[in-house]
């Protein structure tokens, strides 16, 4: 994960909000056929961003070398600016890979009783393999990863995966449980490594730098990704149309089109991604819960054809690290049940039905302020950014349990108090079910709604 603050995003995303996503303002047939070629190819480029960074960027967070993980090590923070509404139950661990050098072997550790997912997505920011707790269980396995046209003898006691795409980011979340387990938990993310074939090439292509709003170089970029990493064989047809307006692979170049097309470029790439911020902001506005990913989702799957919408899941939500909803379901919310804007100066209850959220891994509620530059933990006195079913909740006597949401110190039931910003600051309120049971998955289980204490 990279740091997202200049569109001040938020994994607020709901696939159900997405499907009125406003079309941007195209005045002519050629700028229409732009904006489809944009939003087909937006993965490619985002995703070539985050790569660039991660491996170029020596002060990224990210940091690191091909084919190598990198490790967060520390329970997050309000002084973690690197990424949006960052988790604080789990550590993030990331890897790029690129299978065209050749497989790579994905060894992964056995866990014990600990949770873990380790997510493998592809270019086109879908996630192909699911590796964890749920998956596959807690013991040692090794992978066998391949790109789309390896060939050769697969070795004894691996599982085979053959990724979608040559280029592969790699993400992984180890359960932490406080400070105290930060040794344990190293001890297991210390477990997964990568290692390359020995008939791996060191032979890689230079891939240029992204810029924002820069047309000539998103067409460099992306026609040099859509020949590393060509659409599944039943898309390339697009590229034929693409064509008419510089996106088309190798065969493609800015300097081929002619000075009206390239201003078309020009004037379109940057309204179209401006108004990925313009629909972040419709849905902020979004009374009560938000649910991330409800029943019909299509997130980080192959089977999304909307490829407008794709986009938008991965501008608006960072869609590429959003996990199918059988393993993890979101909820956000950034107002109470009257539709007002959550802000710290009022009091606030939530009660949750008994025994907490239905989740067979783990739950919990996060507290993020909520403004341009981005959503961020509350740096609160007591330094508690979270609650949930490892926290050492109190119960009611029917089993809900009642978060209270206020500046100041309850009189009662302290353990289930999380600060709210004491200058009266608007925040959200976000909230993760990991494995989450059955009547998530089904539809009928609804959050219910934040109500403000008069």
């Amino acid at each position: 994960m990279r740091r997202l603050t200049q569109l001040g995003l938020t994994f607020c995303l709901s696939f159900g909000l997405l499907s009125g996503t406003p079309q941007a303002n195209v005045l002519d047939a050629e700028q229409k056929l732009i904006s489809e070629a944009f939003y087909y190819t937006y993965p490619l480029y985002k995703l070539s961003d985050y790569r660039w960074i991660a491996l170029n960027d020596a002060t990224a967070r990210t940091h690191t070398q091909l084919n190598k993980f990198t490790h967060s090590r520390e329970i997050t923070t309000p002084e973690d600016r690197w990424a949006n509404a960052p988790i604080v139950d789990a550590l993030y661990s990331t890897a790029w890979m690129d299978l065209a050098s050749g497989p790579v072997t994905l060894h992964v550790p056995n866990t014990g009783k600990r949770y873990y997912v380790l997510t493998l997505i592809d270019f086109y920011s879908n996630t192909f393999s699911y590796t964890g707790t749920r998956a596959t269980g807690n013991a040692a396995q090794r992978l066998w990863l391949v790109g789309p046209d390896w060939k050769g003898d697969v070795p004894a006691d691996v599982r085979l995966v053959r990724a979608p795409t040559n280029d592969v980011y790699v993400n992984l979340r180890v359960l932490v449980d406080g400070k105290a387990d930060l040794p344990a938990a190293h001890a297991v993310q210390d477990g997964f490594q990568i290692e390359p074939a020995s008939t791996a090439s060191a032979n890689t292509p230079v891939r240029p730098q992204p810029l924002r709003d820069d047309a000539e170089r998103y067409l460099q970029v992306i026609n040099q990704m859509l020949e590393l990493d060509p659409p599944p064989l039943e898309q390339r047809q697009k590229l034929q149309a693409f064509a008419k307006v510089g996106v088309c692979g190798k065969a493609c170049s800015w300097d081929k089109l002619s000075t009206s097309q390239q201003q078309a470029w020009r004037t379109t790439l940057p309204k179209l991604q401006a108004a990925f911020m313009q629909t972040y902001l419709q849905i902020s506005a979004a009374n009560s819960w938000i649910d991330y990913s409800p029943p019909g989702s299509l997130l980080g799957t192959d089977k999304q054809r909307d490829f407008q919408q794709r986009a938008y899941a991965l501008a608006l939500g960072m869609g590429m690290l959003g996990l199918r909803r059988e393993e993890a379901n979101y909820w956000i919310t950034l107002r109470d049940g009257r539709g007002h804007a959550l802000k710290g100066d009022a009091r606030y209850r939530l009660r949750l039905p008994p025994g907490g959220l239905p989740a067979q891994a783990f739950w919990s509620i996060s507290l993020y302020t909520a403004g341009k530059d981005g959503q961020f933990l509350y740096a609160n006195p007591l330094k508690r950014h979270h609650l949930g079913d490892r926290t050492g909740l109190t119960t009611n006597p029917d089993g809900s349990v009642d978060i209270i949401l206020q500046p100041l110190p309850p009189a009662e039931l302290h353990s289930n108090w999380l600060p709210t910003p004491a200058d009266g600051q608007e925040f959200e309120l976000f909230v993760r079910a990991y494995i989450p049971a059955s009547e998530v998955l089904a539809g009928s289980f609804k959050m219910p709604p934040v109500h403000r204490v008069d």
